[in-house]
């Protein structure tokens, strides 16, 4: 894929020496031939232009192509006078695809978010994205004072090069996911809570072999994921072990290349022999809860704390007694106890080359860090989605809870957290998440469970790099990366011996170039926590 990026990179640096950077992007309209939103009043202080403006904008985020028609986005265009068009049909879904397409074309929307990051800088790089920063201290004053006082938002927000590119979404708390277990089959087994990961081991083979659900079969599946298709780690991180990059000590670490890596890899083929981890781990995906917690099978696992909170409400009638409640993490083999999943953010957008007019483009992005625009984002329309309560605290309507669907998925019809840059609230989720997940929220924060994590946006290494290291890095990661997954995989479904074979498979990381990937973070680490 990086090798398609670099090929349209140079594709689209011929289209920019053809239509010169101040070519109109097809679809953008300003004054009377603004195409959608209403115009706002003259005296509205989020004013972005005198006359209605309307950018075109790509956008695809989890798999939903961005709508000009949600409430937010329509609101906001009575507010500052800019409205938004999609530059990709409705019918869009293939976000790389549609993306390589319009890099290809050299016609490039007048605001572009994106999946990745560093494509989006390397976008900025080659000419595709402007640099921000005058425009930000000119123009931007919420923005700036965000750029100021965050740190992370700053760090996340620039480039190698020292350019802001991308305006990037990100939260305010690190609290994401904590572990959840199956309270009534502990108490139907006579168990105590897991303090340790010896004593996981031993409540996890109970929950597979005392039949705690009671229907005579062995077909309880004691520990499961919905992360399984993607990631190994919520079994790796038992033992302080990881299948990626980790920081320990200030340092860039290689998960497998780690002494806690092969402990937790033993440990791991042993549980899966003995039916302890989902005999579907890699395949069963995104359903596993609603699957296995459905059907009264599954015992524990580590998620959201706001979706995992629900099932107790969901199944309190078809499974008499249910209780799935959270944890503290389990001690590790040194006797810590890490929460190893933290809330990443997601690249925001940014104002593309061909844009006509890059003023009200970041007059715009500045509304969205004002109070009314920061509630418009994380909540939606008041008195549509949501009320406040005297204490100022939110509270969502009925058309937000009391429906068929998640308050998330209900919201998200209204724009409503959308991948734009912005600063996502807690209290967007708070105000839907029961008291079992405000409890275990509460549990993670105060027992100062959560790690430090590198720098991550939507699941990839927020780190930045030179043009001439991200070429070597990519090349390097390009190989290693899958071999790691392969490997973990032909280990725990027992098609490879672990103990034969992990020597060989630390030399051929080696071989890899790992070594010098790990040079390369390092440096890149060092830079941004210097910036």
């Amino acid at each position: 894929m990086k090798k398609t990026r670099s090929a349209l990179s140079a594709m689209l640096a011929a289209a920019l020496l053809l239509t010169g950077c101040g070519a109109p992007a097809a679809g953008s309209t300003t004054s009377s031939e603004a195409s959608s939103g209403s115009t706002a009043s003259a005296d509205s202080p989020y004013l972005c232009s005198e006359e209605p403006i309307t950018f075109t904008f790509f956008d695809i985020f989890d798999n939903i192509t961005f709508d000009p028609s949600w409430a937010v986005f329509q609101e906001a265009a009575k507010l500052t006078n800019v409205s938004l068009e999609s530059s990709v049909s409705q019918s869009s879904s293939d976000e790389t695809t549609a993306f390589n397409l319009m890099l290809s074309s050299g016609n490039l929307a007048d605001i572009i978010s994106y999946v990745n990051m560093s494509d989006l800088e390397k976008l900025g790089h080659d000419g595709g994205l402007i640099p921000l920063n005058d425009l930000i201290d000119e123009y931007a004053p919420h923005l700036k004072q965000v750029l100021e006082e965050n740190d992370e938002f700053r760090k996340i927000a620039t480039a190698e090069d020292g350019n802001i590119y991308v305006i990037p979404k990100l939260q305010s708390i690190d609290v994401a996911e904590g572990d959840f277990i199956r309270m009534d089959w502990l108490e139907k087994l006579n168990l105590e809570v897991p303090n340790t990961v010896d004593e996981l081991y031993t409540v996890l083979k109970a929950f597979r072999e005392q039949d705690p659900n009671g229907n005579g079969l062995k077909d309880e599946i004691p520990f499961f994921s919905r992360q399984g298709t993607k990631s190994f780690n919520d079994v790796l991180n038992l033992w302080d072990a990881h299948e990626d990059f980790y920081v320990r000590d200030g340092k860039i670490t290689y998960g497998p290349m780690e002494d806690e890596f092969k402990l937790a890899m033993e440990n791991a083929v042993k549980w899966y022999a003995e039916g302890l981890i989902d005999p579907e781990w890699f395949t069963r995906g995104s359903n596993a809860r609603d699957v296995l917690l459905g059907a009264n099978q599954g015992g524990y696992c580590n998620d959201w704390f706001s979706s995992n909170a629900e099932y107790n409400d969901k199944l309190a009638e078809a499974i008499p007694g249910f209780s799935f409640l959270p944890i503290a993490p389990v001690e590790n083999q040194n006797g810590e106890r890490i929460a190893h999943t933290s809330r990443v953010g997601n690249p925001g957008w940014g104002i593309s080359a061909q844009c006509e007019d890059p003023v009200a483009a970041i007059k715009y992005f500045d509304f969205w860090f004002t109070d009314v625009g920061n509630d418009l984002c994380n909540y939606g329309v008041e008195g549509v989605t949501y009320t406040r309560n005297e204490d100022g605290s939110i509270q969502y309507t009925d058309a937000i809870m009391n429906t068929d669907k998640t308050a998330l998925s209900e919201l998200r019809n209204y724009g409503v957290q959308y991948r734009i840059g912005m600063i996502q609230d807690y209290a967007y989720e708070e105000a839907w998440s029961n008291d079992i997940a405000k409890e275990g929220n509460k549990m993670y924060e105060e027992g100062g469970y959560v790690y430090t994590p590198i720098p991550q946006l939507n699941g990839e290494l927020a780190l930045k790099y030179t043009t001439e290291e991200d070429s070597e890095y990519t090349k390097i990661m390009s190989s290693v990366t899958p071999y790691v997954t392969e490997m973990i995989q032909k280990w725990v479904l027992g098609s490879e011996d672990f103990a034969s074979t992990y020597d060989a498979f630390i030399q051929s990381l080696k071989d890899k170039g790992i070594e010098r990937a790990i040079e390369i973070n390092q440096a890149a680490y060092d830079r941004y926590m210097a910036n």
